[in-house]
């Protein structure tokens, strides 16, 4: 799975969606990714990591996608910690 491909499906939760990603290892099955988001908004570290992985099912299943390291914030936390 490309680092587009990625992209695309986690900017798609919801508008204003900020992905960036890492390929980690090179070959595209271990990724760390860093998402600001606004509905991450009053849900919990685990709640926001579960509502990712959930979109990638399917790939981590199948090993396609062997490893997913988030980092999560809403828009005001991702600013506050920038400051």
């Amino acid at each position: 799975m490309t680092a587009a491909q990625i992209k695309q499906r986690i900017e798609s939760i919801a508008q204003n969606t900020y992905v960036e990603l890492i390929d980690l290892t090179g070959t595209q099955d271990h990724w760390q990714a860093l998402i600001v988001s606004p509905i991450f908004e009053g849900k919990k570290m685990m709640e926001q990591h579960r509502l990712i992985y959930s979109l990638f099912d399917k790939e981590i299943q199948s090993n396609e996608v062997h490893a997913l390291t988030l980092k999560t914030f809403t828009p005001e936390q991702y600013q506050t910690k920038n400051k």
